[in-house]
């Protein structure tokens, strides 16, 4: 849970960088455009959950003693704050991005009070019917809720995404080897499959490897089937930030409300469209209409189809 401050380069960044100076960066970049809106992983996901699915939604986090207006926001969607800790002698984690006019990003972070998140312990009664989504947050509250949920035998959704850069490899392999579905975009899948020393075949027989791919969609693949379901086009992108946490909101709302497969990729990447087309993470306001009417244009090519999909990075 955090707030975003949100920028945007009008270049690209490639054109400021010297592959021959990589090793002693110096680089300004200078924005024509500033936000700061409510934000973190956690927020973004329950958000968008509470607007596909009528399932009771929880957030286990914590924020600092800034953390009023995410705790009113949450609250006002019907999402069940209660495990939420406070931390008065931090503030909130926050995230700065700035990106460029192809859509790349560059990150900063500070965890803030999102460390105490390793203090809250999931129920029991999580594991009978519950589903969890274990996505990056400050490493120490990651590895304790994916211990959690393989000790209280939860099933869990697994986004490593920014804590690939300091997790251990065998914590990595845990994380992976116990989760029902393992999600990323393809340069974090990439990072995966290289630190765990795995190709996706090799985990297909007991969990779903779902690749996100911006623009071009998404690729599904278990034991049975590969699936790839295309991205919905949009005449203008205005900020891409968060796209991947309504995604991954879409595709669990499907799953909790007993959709097929399909029918979660598709809501997924509906979903995503809509947070493109606004400044921030949760500005976007679609209905059920707007979304169904989004889902019903969407393209699925499967197994057969995909032999001639070379630039997928899971297959």
């Amino acid at each position: 849970m955090g707030y975003d401050t949100i920028m945007n380069f009008p270049s690209l960044f490639v054109n400021y960088l010297q592959p021959e100076k990589l090793h002693q960066i110096n680089v300004s970049f200078v924005v024509d455009r500033l936000e700061k809106q409510l934000g973190g992983i956690a927020t973004n996901i329950a958000y968008n959950l509470s607007l596909v699915t009528k399932k009771k939604i929880k957030v286990y986090g914590a924020v600092g003693r800034d953390g009023g207006r995410l705790l009113r926001f949450l609250k006002k969607r019907g999402v069940d704050t209660a495990n939420i800790i406070i931390d008065r002698r931090v503030y909130t984690a926050s995230g700065l991005v700035i990106t460029d006019q192809k859509d790349n990003q560059i990150w900063g972070y500070y965890y803030g009070a999102s460390h105490r998140a390793k203090d809250i312990e999931p129920r029991p009664e999580e594991g009978k019917n519950g589903l969890m989504i274990i996505s990056a947050t400050h490493l120490a509250a990651f590895i304790h809720f994916q211990k959690a949920a393989i000790k209280k035998k939860i099933r869990y959704l697994y986004d490593p995404g920014m804590v690939l850069t300091t997790i251990k490899p065998n914590d990595l392999i845990e994380g992976v080897d116990h989760c029902s579905w393992l999600v990323g975009n393809d340069y974090e899948m990439a990072m995966i499959f290289k630190k765990i020393n795995k190709k996706p075949h090799q985990l297909l027989k007991d969990k779903a490897v779902i690749t996100t791919l911006g623009e071009n969609g998404v690729c599904y693949q278990d034991k049975k089937n590969h699936y790839h379901v295309g991205g919905y086009r949009l005449e203008k992108v205005i900020d891409p930030t968060g796209a991947g946490d309504a995604w991954r909101a879409g595709f669990v709302g499907g799953i909790i409300d007993g959709k097929s497969i399909v029918e979660c990729l598709k809501q997924g990447n509906a979903l995503a469209s809509f947070v493109i087309e606004s400044y921030g993470t949760v500005n976007h306001r679609p209905t059920s209409d707007q979304i169904n009417k989004r889902i019903k244009k969407l393209k699925l090519l499967k197994n057969h189809e995909l032999r001639h999909q070379k630039h997928l990075p899971c297959l």
